[in-house]
């Protein structure tokens, strides 16, 4: 069946109500199941997800000026969101929602000594977001889309300082303002609901903490996967009429090669020990990655599969301290450099061309550290490799493109052991990492499975 777009309906319409009555040509009633899901309408929803904060530290005095780049908190947050979409063209749609979220991202710092104890601990509160998105249908089930605007969120600082004799506490709420930016995959399970998996990196100003002469300023990054009910609203689909998945079927059993680029964030939980006096510090690391993917797929029914994939990675994950002082100065950073994983997933088809999974299993990080001091004219430089096992763990949504060539969106977490990297110094990494890829996928040939998704 030939398809009218909406334009074309339009005007029809105010051509039909211009004549007399007697001229009007009855109308034609057009399923919906022919132009597929329809996206226009308002909608509600709630969503889950985990990331963290990179904080840029700034202190400065007569004698010392400190710059941390790299104080972190990480965790998991919980959003409830609305908005409203319009599909303006038959594969095109922008839409408006605004957000509240309670974010459980957190870090500290302590320090102890024979008789002396201090600790201060960050971590985040509530936020909220208004934000615009722009989206491209691959499928009529499917959007891949970009969202950005405002974002506010609130910044808790505390501490408590013991010593022989006395304790002294402090407690201050920062309001923080920015920005906020990212892409996120959209489809439809049916014709009132549909599931996202969306990223945001959040950026804000600086602000000081209270009355401590430390300025702060925060980036947020964060994976969000939401489940949302449609209403509709705008004239378009009543709710009576059926949901039609994408008419283009598609054989997920094959291998498959591919590329992925994207960004993350680091932490690490660092210990130091020398005699009686230890310190404990949640280092933060931001940055860019890129790499190479490849995998198979065994599409076992109509709506699953299971899989093997594998990738390598280049990051670009840094963070680090930078001290001054009249007399020099020093520095050192740690960059999370390579990482590659061997993983098994396992996913679900709500439409022929649209894929969610989970992926998960073992991973290696390897670590750069870099250190270096100025003093008296001479230079000190020192660097060392240190490589970390673990696990890696995360959801994606993959859906096809065109012949073989699918695009995916995936969020992994990545925890691995803790090791002594130099005398008195233990180092525990993890990352939260976000990366968009292409793949094409060579088909077995076997037989292509098809199912109607339905209310």
């Amino acid at each position: 069946m030939s398809r009218v777009s909406p334009l074309f309906s339009i005007a029809a319409i105010m051509a039909a109500v211009s004549f007399p009555v007697g001229a009007q040509t009855p109308p034609v009633a057009i399923p919906a199941k022919d132009f597929g899901p329809v996206w226009t309408g308002f909608y509600v929803g709630a969503a889950f997800g985990a990331g963290g904060t990179f904080n840029r530290l700034d202190v400065g005095g007569p004698a010392l000026n400190t710059n941390v780049h790299g104080s972190g908190q990480s965790g998991v947050l919980g959003s409830i969101y609305g908005g409203v979409d319009y599909q303006i063209t038959q594969r095109g749609l922008v839409g408006l929602m605004a957000e509240a979220s309670y974010a459980g991202f957190n870090g500290s710092v302590s320090a102890s000594v024979p008789g002396a104890f201090a600790q201060v601990n960050q971590n985040t509160g509530f936020g909220w977001a208004v934000l615009l998105r722009a989206g491209f249908l691959a499928d009529p089930s499917t959007l891949l889309y970009f969202t950005g605007g405002y974002a506010g969120q609130i910044i808790n600082t505390n501490g408590t300082a013991m010593v022989p004799g006395g304790t002294a506490s402090f407690s201050t709420n920062n309001t923080m303002n920015g920005w906020t930016f990212g892409p996120g995959f959209e489809t439809m399970l049916s014709n009132r609901l549909s599931a996202k998996l969306e990223y945001r990196y959040s950026q804000f100003g600086r602000q000081t903490i209270g009355s401590t002469g430390i300025s702060m300023e925060p980036s947020t990054h964060a994976i969000r996967a939401g489940l949302s009910y449609r209403f509709g609203g705008l004239g378009v689909v009543s709710s009576d009429q059926s949901f039609a998945a994408s008419s283009q079927p598609f054989n997920w059993t094959g291998v498959y090669l591919g590329g992925a680029i994207g960004g993350g964030l680091g932490f690490a939980q660092t210990n130091t020990f020398a005699g009686t006096a230890s310190t404990s510090f949640n280092s933060g690391s931001q940055g860019l990655l890129g790499g190479f993917l490849a995998g198979g797929d065994w599409q076992f029914s109509p709506q699953a599969l299971v899989g093997v994939m594998a990738d390598y990675t280049f990051q670009g994950i840094t963070g680090g301290i930078n001290l001054t002082t009249p007399g020099g100065s020093a520095y050192a950073t740690a960059e999370q450099n390579r990482q590659w994983s061997v993983m098994g997933r396992l996913g679900w088809l709500p439409v022929p061309s649209t894929l969610l999974y989970a992926a998960g299993g073992y991973s290696q990080l390897n670590v750069r550290a870099s250190a270096g001091a100025t003093l008296g004219g001479v230079a000190l430089f020192g660097q060392r490799d240190t490589t970390f096992s673990g696990f890696t763990v995360g959801p994606g949504i993959e859906t096809t493109v065109t012949g073989g060539w699918t695009t995916r969106l995936e969020y992994r977490f990545s925890q691995f052991e803790q090791k002594e990297v130099m005398s008195g110094v233990t180092y525990q990494p993890s990352n939260h990492t976000i990366r968009a890829g292409i793949s094409y996928k060579f088909g077995f040939g076997g037989k292509t499975m098809t199912a109607e998704a339905a209310d």
